[in-house]
């Protein structure tokens, strides 16, 4: 593996990441404090109408990226022309499908609301998310080239850059016109800036990309094929389990849940934002590593990325469970709090969902698209049926139920089966038996913060919450410290840290 760009590429991801997040949150302070919980609703349903139509798509970036890290690897600047041209063709084909359906959706908005709002530009509103996503796979193709060449880098600093200007400009024009119309706008003219931005650093990075591209190999073509009718049953079955919970919920409870729902899963969507920016800039290095490295070092690789997955997961759960309620109140207020044991179902479900995150990035770094295509169908069916039984009787925690329902069912055992048969050859035993070991030491950190934190610390302001999240943090290292320390990966980890300590000092 490439550690520079790997170093690099985390460097500039955590960076974004605190940028656009901390903007995010501010804006949606200002957003709840301007304009009624209808919108916010309204922002959440929209939001997963847009992912549902964004099946267009149908997970052709994975196979292609997939198909360049070898030429890149290589220096075969023949085939990334080729390959980038075909990107180009279908990513442009892709936007113009997204338009078409998304404006045959647009008669039949009203079935998806159960009690539809005072809103009259609802539906205009939604011809602007509409174009929102249509229009960025005009440019965003060429992102893609940066990725697979493990220079995430390159894009991060263009959004942040992009959704910082956004973001002043959309809490600007909240608190002086109070207009949704002048969110969701800025928001359009944002995808477009950032994605320019971004085309064109490609186009400098790789000025041959301009010359006339030559015929794509025929097997590289068949396996992007190949891979990429794998990738559609993937991206089907992603979208059911991820895209439906706010569809649901508009239709069954309402557009007030959708609002409440919505604050919980932007805290859980910027933790998943924070897993994305440390496996976005190493997938590629993994993809590089899978093409030149031994089988030995890719299997050791794999363990020490675990270990970290799992620690992740334990620190950022733990905190949740602690602190979620109480970041929420001193955001929003308590008008818009649900009760402990939907807290406490929204991060088990945010656990296994993250626990998954080392696994995927391996299977996508190994190309293994086709031998599970048939996973995400079983996936999808489950939640469905359990997500909407569920919501009529229990309401949002159904929801939430429903996805545990369906990961445990498929995703738990059949995503690491694949990659083990096919791509690593370890032993699957082994890996439950490190699964059972992490999530227990995670219990543990729960329970003792959870204690700890009840105990200390019974008003509600922002020096007990900043003490709260020190304490879940202090708790968690420690205790992982302690349980994990003499494993050769825990070992591995340490001394890198203390190597960067020494560089720094």
């Amino acid at each position: 593996m490439q550690v520079n760009k790997i170093g690099a590429n985390i460097k500039f991801s955590f960076i974004n990441y605190i940028i656009v997040n901390a903007l995010k949150f501010m804006v949606r302070m200002v957003f709840v404090r301007t304009l009624s919980i209808e919108y916010l609703g309204i922002n959440g349903l929209f939001t997963n109408i847009l992912a549902m139509l964004s099946l267009a798509e149908l997970g052709v970036a994975p196979a292609i990226v997939y198909s360049m890290y070898k030429p890149l690897a290589v220096g075969d600047k023949e085939t990334v022309k080729s390959i980038m041209q075909l990107f180009k063709r279908v990513y442009i084909t892709i936007g113009v499908v997204i338009l078409a359906a998304g404006l045959c959706v647009y008669p039949w908005l009203d079935s998806f609301i159960k009690d539809k709002p005072d809103i009259p530009e609802l539906h205009y509103f939604y011809l602007v998310f509409l174009l929102n996503t249509g229009v960025s796979y005009f440019w965003s193709y060429q992102r893609n080239l940066l990725i697979a060449d493990q220079k995430q880098y390159y894009v991060n600093i263009y959004q942040a850059a992009a959704q910082t200007i956004v973001g002043i400009l959309q809490i600007i024009f909240l608190l002086i016109i109070t207009s949704y119309w002048s969110f969701v706008i800025l928001m359009l003219l944002g995808t477009v800036l950032e994605n320019v931005t971004i085309a064109n650093k490609a186009k400098k990075e790789y000025p041959y990309l301009k010359e006339a591209a030559g015929t794509l190999d025929k097997s590289i073509k068949g396996q992007i094929i190949r891979n990429t009718k794998a990738m559609v049953i993937h991206k089907i079955g992603g979208a059911v389990v991820f895209s439906t919970s706010n569809i649901i919920l508009s239709k069954f409870v309402g557009l007030t849940a959708v609002g409440l729902y919505s604050n919980y899963y932007m805290v859980i969507g910027a933790m998943n934002a924070f897993a994305s920016k440390f496996f976005e800039a190493i997938t590629a290095s993994i993809g590089n590593m899978m093409v030149v490295d031994s089988k030995e070092q890719q299997q050791r690789a794999f363990h020490i990325i675990e270990l970290l997955t799992a620690f992740q997961a334990a620190l950022i759960s733990v905190g949740l469970y602690v602190m979620f309620n109480p970041f929420i109140e001193l955001w929003l207020g308590k008008a818009y709090l649900f009760d402990s044991i939907t807290v406490l179902c929204i991060v088990v479900s945010f656990y296994f969902i993250y626990m998954r995150k080392t696994v995927l990035m391996y299977k996508d770094a190994c190309g293994l698209f086709w031998n599970g295509r048939y996973k995400p169908i079983a996936e999808s069916i489950i939640n469905l049926v359990a997500s909407i039984y569920l919501a009529i009787h229990y309401g949002v925690i159904g929801v939430v139920c429903g996805g545990i329902i369906s990961t445990l069912a498929t995703c738990f055992w059949v995503e690491p089966y694949i990659l083990f048969r096919y791509g690593l050859n370890l032993k699957l035993k082994d890996y439950f038996i490190n699964y059972f070991k992490f999530t227990t030491a995670t219990l543990i950190c729960a329970v003792v913060s959870k204690v700890a934190y009840g105990y200390l610390f019974i008003q509600g302001n922002i020096v007990n919450f900043v003490a709260g999240m020190v304490l879940c943090v202090a708790d968690t290292t420690v205790i992982w410290l302690l349980l994990f320390k003499n494993r050769e990966e825990m070992q591995y980890i340490i001394r890198v840290v203390k190597s960067k300590i020494k560089r720094a000092a």
